[in-house]
């Protein structure tokens, strides 16, 4: 027969029944919660870069790249305005010194020499008038001088005869005292003859000089023209090789344009980019790298450029005389720029999930497919690899490749 509980009864068995199903719900949560924080992530093992420490030297080095250039590079200019004819040489052509690269046209310039040829012969020819001109008025000064002389020599006869006669009272003293005055006024006739005649002959002296000097001066003004009418002919100054040449045929170009740079082919220089961030460790003298054509060529550090340009610093190095003969200017290289030489130290190829570290979080390999998470100090880094400081040891291997996304979610990792 049924048996009828009290009402209290009936609750308390209800209650205790929830109860029982509340805590089996708890413990069912924290068991699986318990399994999923010791089981491990699961990643796939060819998506992983695994990279093992190595103890041993490494080489600091800022990997940079550039373009060849001459070390002794020559502007070509031209002295005169004209218009190109004829180009004889491009840019990559080797030219000898003195052969032709362009030639130029300018008519006016051409003018201005036949004129300035002109001037030189009238001033030649006026200086020979001028000297025949002197030396006719000489010629006529002289014989006015000569006439005086004749004239000082009979009143000196007539001086001398009339001063014994008139000693005697044969001729006046009046007549004695006349010749004596024409014989003192002819004297002095005759040393301002003399004066005068000196004095003209340094003036047609100066007169030569002050003509003969705007002879010079005009050959010079014409030697000048002469150089600017060859210099329409553009030649190399020396041997070498074209970099630049812009021009063509028809062209208009301003005294003093830009014509051409030949560079020296021998003596070559890298010029390099390095990044802003590295270039406080380049110092002058360093050794450099640099690879031509699979080549490496032994070079060294002679310029840093003081100004930062598109977030860069140029670095140029010195090349040896002794290149690969497909060397030549304007030639893209890569180089390495030595920094250091380290003894020994433990150092891995550099993760790629960041640009620069000085501390980090890496997986460590455990056994065939396990991973750990492990802290890692970094120090020196050079171009692929990164000195390990503290939390490697050589012969352990770690996950280079970036796996940021699943270090909050575990620290253990399976390889699948």
């Amino acid at each position: 027969m049924d048996i009828n509980l009290p009402p209290q009864q009936h609750t308390k068995a209800r209650k205790y029944r929830w109860f029982l199903a509340g805590l089996a719900c708890l413990i069912l949560s924290l068991a699986v919660f318990w399994h999923q924080s010791n089981s491990a992530l699961g990643v796939a093992r060819h998506s992983l870069i695994i990279d093992t420490a190595k103890r041993g030297p490494l080489t600091l080095q800022v990997e940079a790249f550039g373009k060849l250039k001459s070390a002794r590079q020559q502007i070509i200019t031209t002295p005169s305005a004209g218009i190109i004819v004829e180009v004889v040489r491009k840019a990559g052509q080797p030219v000898k010194k003195g052969e032709v690269i362009a030639t130029l046209k300018n008519d006016d310039l051409a003018l201005q020499l036949t004129q300035m040829q002109q001037q030189l012969e009238a001033l030649k020819i006026q200086y020979e008038i001028d000297k025949i001109r002197q030396h006719r008025e000489m010629l006529t000064e002289q014989a006015t001088l000569d006439r005086m002389m004749g004239k000082l020599s009979t009143l000196q006869i007539r001086y001398r005869a009339q001063h014994e006669l008139a000693k005697q009272g044969i001729v006046s003293q009046f007549s004695f005292l006349q010749t004596q005055a024409e014989r003192d006024s002819m004297k002095r006739r005759i040393g301002s003859a003399q004066a005068r005649m000196s004095q003209l002959h340094t003036m047609h002296s100066k007169e030569l000089a002050i003509t003969k000097n705007k002879v010079s001066l005009k050959e010079l003004e014409l030697v000048a023209l002469h150089r600017k009418v060859a210099a329409l002919t553009i030649r190399a100054p020396s041997d070498g090789v074209i970099e630049q040449m812009p021009l063509a045929v028809g062209e208009n170009v301003q005294s003093g344009g830009y014509i051409a740079s030949i560079g020296n082919q021998k003596e070559l220089t890298a010029v390099l980019q390095v990044a802003q961030s590295e270039a406080q460790k380049i110092k002058l003298g360093q050794r450099v790298k640099v690879m031509i054509r699979n080549t490496e060529v032994a070079a060294f550090v002679t310029r840093i450029d003081p100004v930062v340009t598109n977030h860069s610093v140029l670095v140029e190095a010195a090349l040896p005389s002794d290149l690969p003969t497909s060397t030549m200017p304007k030639m893209s290289v890569e180089a390495a720029i030595i920094i250091e030489n380290l003894q020994d130290v433990v150092y891995i190829r550099r993760p790629t999930s960041q640009s620069t570290l000085q501390n980090g979080r890496l997986y460590r390999v455990l056994g065939a497919d396990r991973l750990e998470l492990i802290n890692v100090e970094f120090g020196e880094q050079t171009g692929r690899y990164i000195v390990v400081e503290q939390g490697l040891q050589a012969g352990q291997s770690v996950i280079i490749s970036d796996l940021n996304h699943l270090v909050q979610q575990s620290t253990t990792l399976e390889m699948q």
